[in-house]
């Protein structure tokens, strides 16, 4: 028994020694490990500053090189060396428009006191990557003449048709394309109605961009695609996802008071209500002086009766419709950047009650207004401006054939749009006669 007792001494401190080491290890982990994750958050807010700070001279107009010496600055003064902060600026255009990617890379040494002992490296190295997204004052959609948001899929009515005969029941756009916001699949073929006369055609050199699947080639279902120009559509856009409020940047009009009629006849702009809901006067056809109209109830026109809103006009309706028939007519041209009192707007303010604020926009149908804007006859329909209306189907025509006889003079985002085949409803796009949105970031990683 004392042979076999002597035989055991020492292994006491081999079981010492492991524990020391074991415990080693743990006193690495937790000092050298919480300062390398302290490093590296400290490394990554550091990226995401300086990514930040290079977009934001990209939105005041810097060129990539000053972009760059912004992001290495902002760097510099959390600490890291120019040696080792990376600054890639990239430029992306899509569907949506168009941005730049600025990705701050940094790549930086933590001095530990005990990892060295198990591995011989004196340091650990970490490395993080921050991009911000910077996207330019630019129209929703650039270069798109039409938006069409409605879900065939699911409400069953089409995106762009023909309703009715006529002379030539088309719908054309110029200087830009189409793009459509329903996702449909297998053999719906619903967004747009083959016309059996007439066309619906976009401009040479523009597109038909659908988030669905269907190019409009086959005639599936025994349609008909002949009568659709270009084809085929270019499918699958922004991943087959649909797309939300593409300006949802645009606050709600709000019109301070209640309008009036000015002494010559002219309509002042404010509050008016054709549905008696409050005490506002009530609208009707004649002139309309510069500024923001708020409207409730339905605009119907008939007759020779006419509005003339030339002057710089957006007319809002809250929870009406807009009908002419016979030889009525509308025209309205959208606000510029001058203010009703003849004073320049600030392009930095966004008073939901300043006409500035929606400079562009000729109609804007509140966002949860369903009533159509019903425009038939053969009176003078002349738009020039962005028309926003997600809930509202568009129906109108009268046109001819070309630009110059256009129905809308700069973009239109709507549920659906119809000709009402007594003539062609043509949608110049127009760039500088569109709104906006304003710069926006973000940051990505």
């Amino acid at each position: 028994m004392k042979k076999n007792m002597s035989s055991e001494s020492g292994q006491a401190i081999i079981m010492i020694v492991i524990s020391i080491v074991v415990l080693l290890g743990f006193t690495a982990l937790a000092i050298d490990g919480g300062m390398v994750l302290s490093d590296r958050r400290h490394a990554q807010n550091s990226a995401d500053s300086a990514a930040l700070a290079g977009a934001l001279q990209k939105v005041n107009g810097a060129s990539d090189a000053e972009i760059g010496q912004a992001a290495l600055f902002s760097a510099l003064a959390n600490g890291f060396d120019a040696a080792i902060v990376d600054v890639i600026i990239t430029p992306v255009t899509d569907f949506s428009g168009s941005y730049h990617l600025v990705t701050v890379t940094i790549t930086s040494t933590t001095q530990t006191s005990f990892v060295q002992m198990f591995w011989g490296e004196s340091g650990m190295r970490n490395r993080v990557t921050a991009t911000a997204r910077v996207r330019l004052t630019q129209p929703a959609l650039p270069g798109t003449a039409i938006v069409g948001m409605g879900d065939c899929t699911s409400n069953v009515d089409h995106v762009i048709a023909i309703a009715g005969g006529g002379n030539s029941g088309d719908v054309r756009t110029f200087d830009g394309g189409v793009f459509l916001n329903s996702p449909e699949a297998g053999n719906a073929h619903c967004a747009i109605d083959p016309p059996p006369s007439g066309v619906i055609a976009i401009e040479s050199g523009y597109s038909i961009y659908t988030v669905g699947n269907q190019d409009y080639t086959s005639n599936a279902s025994n349609l008909n695609f002949d009568n659709v120009s270009p084809r085929p559509a270019l499918t699958g856009i922004n991943g087959g996802s649909t797309i939300d409020d593409p300006l949802t940047e645009l606050p709600d009009p709000v019109c301070a008071q209640d309008g009036s009629i000015a002494a010559n006849g002219h309509y002042q702009p404010g509050n008016y209500d054709r549905a008696a809901y409050t005490s506002a006067p009530e609208i009707g056809p004649g002139i309309w002086d510069k500024g923001l109209y708020c409207v409730s109830g339905n605009i119907s026109l008939s007759g020779q009766e006419k509005i003339d809103a030339t002057s710089g006009v957006t007319l809002y309706m809250i929870d009406g419709g807009i009908y002419t028939t016979g030889q009525a007519g509308i025209q309205i041209i959208a606000p510029d950047n001058v203010n009703p009192d003849g004073s320049v707007c600030d392009p930095e303010n966004k008073d939901p009650s300043d006409s500035c604020t929606f400079q562009a926009v000729a109609i804007f149908m509140a966002r949860r207004n369903p009533q159509p804007i019903d425009l038939q006859g053969n009176g003078t329909i002349r738009i020039t401006g962005l028309v926003y209306a997600l809930n509202t189907t568009m129906t109108a025509g009268g046109g001819g054939s070309s630009a110059d006889e256009y129905t809308v003079l700069g973009q239109i985002i709507a549920k659906a749009i119809y000709s009402n085949g007594n003539g062609s409803f043509n949608v110049v796009y127009n760039a500088g006669r569109t709104y906006w949105k304003p710069p926006l970031i973000s940051l990505e990683r």
